[in-house]
């Protein structure tokens, strides 16, 4: 296959598995075993953090544990604990609407309005900053697929996502910034 369509097929496995596990967490039942697992892969709700810098620490971490476990199995672990994200995210979006659904325009609590705020940094920031490392991570598991089947390849071609890591992971230190900022208020 052409490099251009496993690039396209990558994005297909990352996103897919994700809304996949969106729908399932939103309409096909608790997600009780998936949710377990996204604990690897996912920044918990502003209720359950109580420490000022452990959105720092979350945002930056996930984006690296994505990585990391998306090189599983040559990319299947990607598939796995970004389904197990999506049933996470789909809980996250259900607080999120029954939150907003609640507000009267003039009377929004002030806690609950740093709260939503936070959960959209979530969903805004962290999810497409973990998309883009599992679609790193499941290039670089196709690189080492090829080397050990002892195909050749450029050394640029091996260190072109540890790079782009590197500014992804510079995105999630400024958005766990911020989310410590918005934490410190609910």
């Amino acid at each position: 296959m052409r490099g251009e369509y496993w690039h396209a097929a990558f994005w297909l496995l990352v996103i897919g598995s994700w809304v996949l596990g969106v729908a399932y967490g939103r309409w096909g039942g608790d997600g009780g075993f998936f949710v377990d697992i996204s604990q690897a892969v996912r920044v918990p709700s502003p209720l359950e953090l109580g420490e000022w810098w452990q959105p720092l620490a979350y945002f930056t971490l996930t984006v690296l544990a994505t990585f990391v476990l998306a090189q599983l199995f040559f990319g299947v672990g990607a598939a796995v604990f970004l389904f197990s994200r999506g049933v996470y995210d789909g809980v996250l979006i259900a607080q999120l609407e029954r939150t907003v659904g609640g507000w009267s325009f003039p009377n929004i609590p002030a806690n609950e309005f740093w709260m939503v705020l936070f959960i959209v940094l979530i969903l805004a920031v962290n999810l497409p900053l973990c998309l883009w490392a599992a679609h790193l991570g499941t290039r670089r598991a196709t690189y080492m697929w090829y080397r050990l089947r002892g195909k050749p390849l450029k050394p640029e071609v091996g260190a072109g996502p540890i790079t782009t890591l590197l500014l992804i992971l510079a995105a999630s230190v400024a958005a766990g910034l911020v989310g410590a900022f918005l934490i410190s208020y609910t």
